[in-house]
This record gives C-alpha cells, structure tokens and sequence, in this order.
C-alpha cells in the first residue's frame, strides 16, 4: 500500500487542468484496508487508496480511487465489466495500460456533471471522478489526470519512485470498530496565533454543538459526525463517516470519535 500512495496524484499535479488552483483543497484519504468494509469487500480485492481533492466555496470535486487486485486478469475482468455496463468509450488521451473515458449526469446535487475515467495499470484500476456545477470536464483535461495517475504508480511501483515511510500512529488516534465508517482527519495551520480560535467561532460559535472551544455534533445534511478543535495556530477537523455512499454515519461513531478527539488535543497540547 506504501507504494500505491507514495504514488498518488498530489495538488500541484492538478494545476494544468483545474481554474484557480490556490482555491483548491488536498483533503484526507481512505484507506480502504481490512477491516473496513470486511463484510463486503470481494476476496479478490486487496485494498483501495482514495485520494480526494475540493474546490473551495463550489461543489466541484476531483477524487481519485486507487483499487488493488490480487491479479492482473481480476482486474482487466473490472474493466471489461464497466465498459458492457456504461457503454462506448469516449475518446481521449491514452493512459496506463488501459482506458475508458464516460461522462454521466448525477441528476441532482451541486456539482451533476460526471466526468469519469477508469484507467489500469496492471492490477491496479484508478478511477477518477471530475465532479463539476456547470459542465463536463473536457476529456483532454480528464485525461491529463488520467495519464499523470498512471505515470506516478508506475513509477512508485517500479521503485523510481521513494517516500519516507510515515510513522506508526498512536493507539488513541485510530479507534474504530465498525468496519463500515472510517474516521477521516484534516490539520490546518495557521498564521496568527489565535488562529484556531478565531476558525471555531466563525464556523461553530452559534452552533450548541460547541462546548468548551470544541465542536462535536452529528449533521444531518451530511449524514456525518463532525468534530473541530484546536490550539493556537492549529486546528484539526474530524469527519467519521460511512464508507458506502449515501449511507448514514452509525452511532459507533460517537465514542469513537470522542475519543480520537481526546488523543488528538493531547498531541496538540503536548
């Protein structure tokens, strides 16, 4: 799995294809490893890496999901079952060692226009998603995602490619017994001293989800609980979610997060 994500695609990879890139955000990635979602998950498939990205103050969106199978056949099997579901191809640049390009309306929300494209590389298929408010993602864009995504798991699979291994967390910062919600963590850094204050009170002052300068409620429009906090310069947002879309968040989310909010503030405070 290190070098799936050593080899991902990062923010500045994105900066020949997207509008105004200082106002997009690198946010948190899923590891989709055992035991999350062990109750579903095929046999064949090993682990998937999903790496996200939103643009500030739109519901645009590009996300990326890196899924790993045992063999190359399961997945070219994958590619061969997506191209009888959603049809013809459209045309775009090549990628990886296969690729299929589909635009798909979602017929609802902020950001409807779908623009997807399914690349392999070897075991590997990548799937990016282009979520926009007001068009499709041209696929000469979609594809200059596509073929960078290929380029740089090939190149971290190969070994061209080295990351420092990231360190062991602490027990009290992955808590987590149902293996269908995942705990997803974002850290800011800001540049006045009173910085993750002045955050809180902007976003969650008049919400009676604040207590004692931390945020903790379950929003119901997101269908996830959300906690925010911080010291000084520092603040952390903490989503646990469901890991299968359109499903609400459980409440074994509750005491979970409570309690990778206590080990967060800790490490923030030490």
């Amino acid at each position: 799995m290190a070098s799936v994500y050593s080899g991902r695609v990062v923010l500045n990879d994105l900066n020949p294809v997207v509008r105004d890139l200082p106002s997009w955000w690198d946010g948190p990635p899923t590891f989709d490893v055992k035991p999350l979602n062990s109750a579903t998950r095929p046999d064949f498939e090993r682990f998937a890496v999903v790496v996200r990205f939103a643009h500030a103050g739109t519901g645009e969106q590009i996300r990326l999901r890196y899924q790993v199978f045992g063999t190359t056949s399961y997945a070219t099997a994958l590619m061969s079952a997506e191209q009888t579901a959603l049809g013809t191809s459209l045309s775009g640049p090549k990628a990886g060692d296969q690729v299929l390009y589909y635009n798909q309306n979602a017929g609802g929300g902020a950001a409807p226009y779908i623009s997807e494209a399914l690349v392999r590389v070897g075991e590997t298929v990548i799937v990016v998603v282009w979520a926009r408010v007001d068009a499709y993602a041209s696929t000469s864009s979609l594809g200059k995602v596509a073929a960078t995504a290929a380029t740089r798991l090939k190149s971290s699979t190969s070994g061209k490619l080295h990351v420092s291994p990231a360190p062991s967390p602490e027990p009290a910062l992955v808590a987590n017994a149902d293996t269908r919600m995942e705990i997803l963590t974002a850290g800011f850094t800001f540049s006045s001293p009173t910085g993750s204050k002045d955050w809180i009170t902007a976003f969650y002052g008049g919400s009676s989800g604040l207590s004692q300068g931390v945020y903790l409620n379950f929003e119901s429009d997101t269908g996830q609980y959300v906690g925010a906090f911080g010291n000084g310069t520092r603040g952390v947002l903490v989503v646990c979610r469901s890991s299968a879309p359109g499903e609400q968040a459980g409440r074994s989310c509750e005491s979970s997060l409570v309690r990778v909010i206590d080990g967060w503030r800790a490490s923030l405070a030490g």
